[in-house]
């Protein structure tokens, strides 16, 4: 609501510019006992959430990296805007190797640091505005392995945060107490993560609060000043010559702007469940060419398929065409605690790349009567077109054209810049809302149908060198417009996002 605003966007854009300086000088004075350079060490995630906040080129099969720095650490998804938001993530991608090259639980040990300065407004129609202002930070210590045929280690993470600005309303924008309400916390910190580890040879297995990345259903959605984090078991091998395994069992989340565990639940039916479990992997075919496969069980709610294969030839000097095709397909299963599941939801994208000029065109289709659904707090949904939102209504097709730009090939290596405009049309809720399904199945007194779209707007630029190198900043602008019926109403929302990595050891 207007009348709950703290300040207004002209007086929080003022303390912006007074206040990223002086973020600035409060890393400058870590940096300056910190090695500069920012480089890799272990664990997690998509474009990629986006790390950094890259936009993203269409999805290509690549080499894996000798070694890997915190800019470089991107997920992987398809989806462009959650590449776009990410950061140099949680904590850089692990690069697993050989468990007989360990120098042991201490010399392998790495200490980093990331600050992330947020801040976001955001308007929907007929309420609530909200908009916050707030500087977190993630120091993020994980061990060495021991060595011998079995490695152990342990990782531990602080998560904190300062409210510079944001009232009520704002919800997971600031902080959210247990059982509600907290919007008024100045500050708040927790323990983000923390897990014990093992690995042999290139197959690693950890326990506890952690994060899984390139993963089609448990792809953190890291769009705050900290990422949701996930208790569980996680297994990811790399044991096989082009082939990345991947299994887990998680039982509980500890969600965007909260700071205690609570059970697992789905994004538009809103349904807790107990425990989700996943199998699957990537097989690279070739150097330009991925193969993916999984299955998940969300216990009494659904089993959920994944599959996407993408390839791309040419070369970007002269055009270099890329594709991708995905499904997912969800079936009710157990106690069925969301009802009679029974969906199919599928993208296809085509890209051509001119030096730093890429277009891309993407397709996107639901098939049956319930919305495409997926777990809360994560990114499970590598679909084409989800943008702003997810265009994932019952019986729903929706077209994207999408223009980026990538300084890399004009001489202007750390920027980049994409935009786009979706569009969707042909959905129909009308058996869901007349069988009473739990969801989203009908707005302003009639079922879900009509039309809406989008454009955004997401530039960003990586400092490449000097004490703040791989900095990123990222300004992101979303505008979404709908038809009385849709289930998304109008919104319009601006970002601005800061991440300064500092390693400390």
């Amino acid at each position: 609501m207007t009348t709950q605003r703290t300040t207004s966007a002209a007086s929080t854009l003022a303390l912006l510019a007074i206040g990223l300086p002086a973020l600035t000088m409060a890393t400058s004075a870590l940096a300056d006992d910190a090695a500069i350079p920012a480089a890799a060490s272990a664990a997690v995630a998509q474009t990629t959430p986006q790390t950094a906040a890259q936009a993203a080129p269409a999805p290509q099969a690549k080499a894996k990296p000798a070694a890997t720095t915190l800019a470089q650490a991107t997920p992987e998804t398809n989806n462009a805007v959650i590449n776009a938001e990410a950061t140099q993530a949680v904590t850089p991608p692990e690069q697993l190797s050989s468990q007989a090259k360990s120098k042991g639980l201490v010399a392998d040990s790495h200490l980093n640091l990331l600050f992330r300065n947020y801040a976001d407004h955001f308007d929907n129609e007929g309420g609530p505005h909200r908009h916050a202002w707030v500087q977190g930070m993630q120091a993020n210590f994980e061990s060495g392995y021991t060595r011998g045929l079995v490695g152990l280690g342990v990782d531990a993470s602080l998560f904190a945060a300062l409210k510079l600005d944001g009232g009520n309303g704002a919800g997971n924008m600031v902080h959210v107490r247990k059982g509600g309400g907290g919007s008024d916390q100045l500050a708040w910190a927790y323990p983000g993560m923390y897990d014990i580890k093992g690995r042999i040879s290139e197959t690693v297995v950890k326990y506890g609060l952690q994060i899984v990345d390139n993963n089609p259903f448990l792809e953190p959605h890291d769009n705050r000043s900290l990422p949701p984090t996930f208790l569980g078991i996680s297994a990811v091998s790399n044991d096989i010559h082009n082939v990345t395994l991947q299994a887990g069992s998680f039982t509980k989340v500890d969600a965007r702007g909260h700071t205690n565990l609570t059970d697992m639940n789905t994004s538009y039916g809103g349904t807790t469940f107990k425990r989700l479990s996943y199998f699957g992997g990537n097989w690279d075919y070739s150097p330009n060419g991925t193969v993916t496969l999984y299955a998940d069980q969300a216990e009494d709610v659904w089993n959920q398929f994944y599959a996407s294969i993408s390839h791309s030839i040419g070369d970007v000097n002269s055009v270099k065409w890329a594709g991708l095709a995905n499904i997912y397909s969800t079936h009710q299963m157990g106690s069925a605690l969301q009802g009679h599941i029974n969906n199919n939801a599928y993208s296809l994208s085509l890209s051509a790349q001119h030096g730093p000029h890429q277009v891309l065109l993407g397709y996107q289709q639901i098939l049956g009567d319930q919305f495409f659904d997926y777990v809360n707090e994560t990114n499970g949904i590598y679909l084409v077109n989800s943008m702003d939102v997810d265009y994932n209504a019952p019986h729903e097709k929706s077209f994207q054209l999408r223009y980026t730009f990538d300084g890399k090939y004009a001489g202007l290596p750390g920027f980049k810049a994409m935009v786009w405009g979706v569009t969707g049309w042909g959905a129909d809720a009308s058996a869901g809302a007349a069988s009473n399904a739990i969801g989203p199945y009908t707005r302003n007194g009639e079922f879900v149908h009509g039309t809406h779209h989008e454009i955004g707007f997401i530039p960003s630029y990586t400092l490449q060198s000097g004490r703040f190198k791989d900095t990123k900043i990222t300004f992101i602008a979303m505008y979404h417009k709908s038809t009385a019926h849709y289930s998304d109403p109008d919104n319009m929302e601006y970002r601005l996002v800061v991440n300064v990595p500092v390693k400390v050891f």
